[in-house]
């Protein structure tokens, strides 16, 4: 099985975003979970944009986590209020208070108010930072291919070279990128100067 980029050639790659995750078996007789072949395509697209935009990839997993953290607090205030629901207010106040919430002298009804509260603000703040925003499973495999087709055209272009997406490696392909990034911001770097002088 195929579980690094450096693996795949770009045509597969480009399969592989498009959800044909059979491109990861190394022969069709291969039998692999759906749950393995699910978390190896995950890796491997993060393995590229790593590579292709170092930058976006750090500020992507930052933002991952800010979102799972709040992911993690809307499930949990979500089970307060289903506890508050059963009359369970004792096993809410442990749970506040192992979650760092102060909640001495609180009655009973301020204890259902505040697990509202909380989980009423962790569920705003997800859809603030667009949870519920069309994720990437959304967008159709035509405009997946275009996309890189078009990356592919400015790459010939910029590079006065061909590119064959059924030989090059795709960890190449993002290297290329990578750099044509690089070669943009000097160039702009150079132009803003220039303009200024």
């Amino acid at each position: 099985m195929k579980e690094r980029l450096n693996q795949l050639t770009l045509a597969q790659f480009i399969e592989m975003e498009c959800g044909n995750v059979e491109v990861l078996k190394d022969s069709h007789r291969e039998v692999v979970s759906p749950e393995k072949l699910a978390k190896v395509r995950l890796n491997i697209a993060r393995e590229f944009q790593q590579i292709a935009s170092p930058a976006s990839y750090k500020s992507m997993l930052i933002d991952h986590e800010k979102k799972s953290k709040l992911r993690a607090k809307a499930i949990l205030y979500g089970a307060m209020k289903a506890l508050v629901d059963i009359d369970a207010i004792d096993d809410v106040r442990k749970l506040l208070d192992s979650a760092g919430v102060d909640c001495t002298g609180f009655d009973d009804k301020r204890i259902r108010s505040e697990v509202e509260q909380r989980h009423n603000t962790a569920t705003f703040e997800l859809k603030r930072m667009g949870v519920d925003a069309p994720s990437a499973e959304e967008v159709t495999p035509d405009e997946i291919r275009r996309g890189y087709e078009g990356m592919v055209a400015d790459l010939m272009i910029a590079n006065k070279m061909s590119i064959d997406i059924e030989t090059i490696r795709a960890s190449v392909f993002a290297s290329m990128i990578q750099r044509a990034n690089e070669m943009a911001k000097s160039l702009k770097s150079k132009i803003n100067s220039k303009s200024i002088k």
